[in-house]
């Protein structure tokens, strides 16, 4: 930072200051820009700031951002940043999304000298440049042919916001069961197929399936072994066949890359060609979380009854020494 300072103080060859954007287009891509070398509208390239041996590659474009304050105190400064679209650069880069589909999207301005640039005298890894600026895109101010402004919010920009802004729930967790795996919203990350995978003590692992119902009881293949549960203390299922089946009874199906276990609502004859689905009337998840303790306990801490061979059933027991992601605030008023 002192030998940047130093730079620009002291006007020399390549103290010029270079402006760098990074402009998220979507969750796996990002767009490189820069504002150009006075007339020069050539590409620059400069190292990624996490991954400095990643030489990226900034398009020369006019761009620009005003209003940028820093102060302590008042109303968070809002910058605008206006991106010409002349010579059709940027719309080109953007391909088929719209602007407005940017709002929400992250930008962050990187700041160094012409000579830190990726191939000039004063490259070096990590990357010198000045501290960056992260904003988002919060909405559009102006949009015409010719260019587009955007209004940025700082991330810490926290107008409006209500703290606590999570609301504390006692004993029944909040978050959506297999949120994290079915690729929802929640800190469930427990297995859209119910598996977990467990050491054998020989360096072999194997995958077992933890079926349970709301109540915790355990759902095992008929036919299956229970040393140590009685009877009524679990149920069993069958894998899914177009045949005859009473209420009550659970059965194993594969729908849209998910394995899971259903129960029968409403008794079935046979070729019916009722499959289980979230939207039948005859049958409802059997494999469903609790919301409770003992519910992330039976699955997260899941320990097979035999751990050399896959698909066993659960012990009576549990590995407590797994961590469990628990979304309640256990000792707080209980309600649901």
């Amino acid at each position: 930072m002192t030998e940047l300072i130093d730079s620009v103080q002291v006007v020399e060859p390549g103290s010029e200051l270079v402006y760098l954007f990074d402009l998220e287009l979507d969750s796996s891509s990002t767009l490189y820009f820069h504002s150009g070398l006075e007339a020069d509208l050539t590409t620059v390239q400069f190292r990624d700031r996490t991954s400095p041996y990643t030489v990226r590659t900034y398009t020369a474009l006019p761009i620009e951002m005003s209003s940028l304050e820093i102060s302590a105190d008042g109303a968070m400064n809002r910058p605008e940043l206006t991106i010409a679209n002349v010579l059709s650069t940027f719309s080109s880069a953007i391909g088929d999304i719209r602007n407005e589909d940017l709002i929400g999207n992250s930008l962050v301005q990187r700041t160094t000298l012409k000579k830190y640039l990726y191939g000039e005298t004063g490259d070096a890894s990590p990357p010198i440049e000045f501290p960056v600026r992260k904003f988002y895109l919060d909405r559009i101010l102006s949009e015409n042919n010719v260019a587009v402004t955007f209004e940025l919010a700082s991330p810490f920009d926290l107008s409006g916001l209500k703290l606590p802004n999570r609301t504390v729930i006692g004993k029944y967790c909040s978050w959506i069961y297999q949120g994290h795996s079915l690729g929802l919203s929640g800190g469930c990350t427990w297995s859209k197929n119910s598996t977990i995978d467990y050491a054998d003590g020989s360096g072999s692992v194997n995958s077992h399936k933890a079926y349970f119902t709301y109540d915790n009881k355990p759902i095992v293949l008929f036919g299956t072994t229970m040393t140590g549960w009685s009877s009524g203390e679990y149920e069993t299922y069958t894998v899914y066949s177009d045949t005859a089946h009473s209420v009550g009874d659970y059965v194993e199906y594969t729908s849209g890359g998910q394995t899971t276990v259903w129960e029968c609502t409403t008794a079935l004859s046979s070729g019916s060609g009722e499959a289980p689905s979230a939207s039948s009337k005859y049958w409802k998840r059997g494999d469903i979380c609790g919301k409770t303790l003992d519910s992330c306990k039976c699955r997260f801490q899941f320990i097979p009854q035999t751990k050399t061979s896959a698909n066993q059933a659960p012990a009576t027991t549990k590995n407590t020494s797994k961590a469990l992601p628990f979304g309640a605030f256990i000792g707080s008023m209980k309600f649901r």
